[in-house]
This record gives C-alpha cells, sequence and structure tokens, in this order.
C-alpha cells in the first residue's frame, strides 16, 4: 500500500511536535522570614563589648607599665606600689616637689637663667672628678637610679640659687687666710697658702652658699601659698 505524498508530510509534522517536549514553568514563591529569626544589633549594645576588648588591648600593650613584678603568678601592680610608696614616703617627696616648684617660680620672677652651655661645663666638670677618681657618672646615676635630665634638673636649680645669691656668698682674701690659719693641722702643717687657697675658697664659698639658701628659702616660704590637700609635711610652707 503506497502513502501518499500529504500523508507523509502529515506525519512528518505529528513526529516533530511528539519529539519536542514543551519546558514546565513552575512560580516559586519567595522564603518568607520570620522577624524573629533576623535581629538587628544595636549600637548601643556593641559600645561595652568594644570597650572591654579596648581595655584588653591597652593592658596587653602596656602590661609592664601596669603590672611591676609577679609572685607565684600572683600581679603586683604598679598602683599597689604606687600607694605603698605614697605611704612610706609620700609627704617628703610631696613637699621636695612644692619646694621645687617654688624654687622654680622665683628664679623665673627674678629673671634667673641657667644657659645648656654653663649646664654641659658643670656635667664636664662633674665627669673630670669622677674620672680622677676612677669612677664613671653613668655607672653612679645607674646605682642610684638616676638619669642625666634629671641631674640635669637639680643642677639647674642649684647653679640657679647660685646665681641668684651671688652677691651674698663672695669670699675674701682676708676669709682664705682665716681659714688656712685655723686649720692648719688638719689642713697639713708643710701646706703652703698659695696651694690651698682655691680650694679653701670653693669650700668657704660653699658653706655660704648652703647658709644664704636656708635663709632665702625661709624667706618665701613665709609668702608662698602651698595648700596640701593630702600628705601633708609635719611643718607646711
Amino acid at each position: 500500500m503506497s502513502v501518499k505524498k500529504t500523508d507523509k508530510k502529515n506525519i512528518k509534522k505529528v513526529v516533530a511536535k511528539s519529539s519536542v517536549a514543551k519546558p514546565v514553568i513552575t512560580k516559586v514563591s519567595p522564603v518568607k522570614v520570620a522577624p524573629s529569626v533576623i535581629k538587628k544589633i544595636e549600637p548601643k549594645k556593641l559600645i561595652k563589648p568594644l570597650i572591654f576588648l579596648l581595655i584588653l588591648a591597652l593592658v596587653y600593650l602596656f602590661k609592664d607599665e601596669v603590672i611591676v613584678a609577679s609572685v607565684n603568678g600572683r600581679p603586683v601592680t604598679r598602683w599597689a606600689l604606687i600607694q605603698n610608696l605614697e605611704k612610706q614616703g609620700g609627704s617628703t617627696a610631696l613637699e621636695n616637689m612644692t619646694l621645687k616648684m617654688l624654687v622654680e617660680q622665683e628664679l623665673k620672677k627674678a629673671g634667673v637663667v641657667v644657659s645648656k652651655e654653663e649646664m654641659d661645663a658643670e656635667i664636664t666638670k662633674i665627669e673630670e672628678q669622677l674620672t680622677a677618681q676612677g669612677q664613671n657618672l653613668d655607672d653612679l646615676l645607674k646605682a642610684q637610679g638616676l638619669t642625666r635630665n634629671e641631674v640635669r634638673d637639680q643642677l639647674s636649680l642649684s647653679k640657679g640659687l647660685e646665681k641668684l645669691l651671688a652677691d651674698k656668698i663672695t669670699v675674701s682674701d682676708d676669709e682664705v687666710k682665716a681659714y688656712f690659719e685655723a686649720n692648719k693641722v688638719s689642713i697639713g702643717a708643710d701646706s703652703k697658702l698659695e696651694d690651698v687657697s682655691e680650694s679653701i675658697k670653693a669650700q668657704l664659698k660653699q658653706q655660704k652658699l648652703v647658709s644664704e639658701q636656708q635663709k632665702w628659702f625661709a624667706e618665701i616660704k613665709k609668702t608662698a601659698k602651698v595648700n596640701y590637700f593630702k600628705f601633708a609635711p609635719s611643718t607646711q610652707l
């Protein structure tokens, strides 16, 4: 039995239609998340944890400044050390600090200035004296827990007071001679005045400086207004 051409075309169309599957499109509904599942973190609630972490970081970075020692794992804090030191010598340390400030104020008021060159000369003189005795300035400072800057501060005040009281600490030749005659035994019977006059003059000058400084301190204490709120010394300014 022969198939007609028109029938063949119809068969091809049927086969083509049956072999191509239509894509199935399904609608996916969006997933709804309950409001209770996702919670916004309020900025205020983050502040405390951040501060805590910051404190921990600072303690770690500056642990040597916070903890000065440990005993069997138990730390000794700098604050505890300071409290102990305050109990032992707080009044003395505070009095020295107030006196130092008072001297600085008075020297500034009087226009007394100690130059860097003068300070360098003083330090050099001290180092030369120590070297002659077989000692070293840095070693001595380290043993006493001091620094060169601290020594310079002390020398600056001392030199400033020496300048301020210069007219009251002069030593005459007659005073040197009188001291030499009165202390021949301790100086040495064979010693000559011209050989020891400079050292005698320096010694007498230092004695006068100490004496005049004490008088000067007594005078400025009378007019100074120093209020101690804690660790007041037995004799206040």
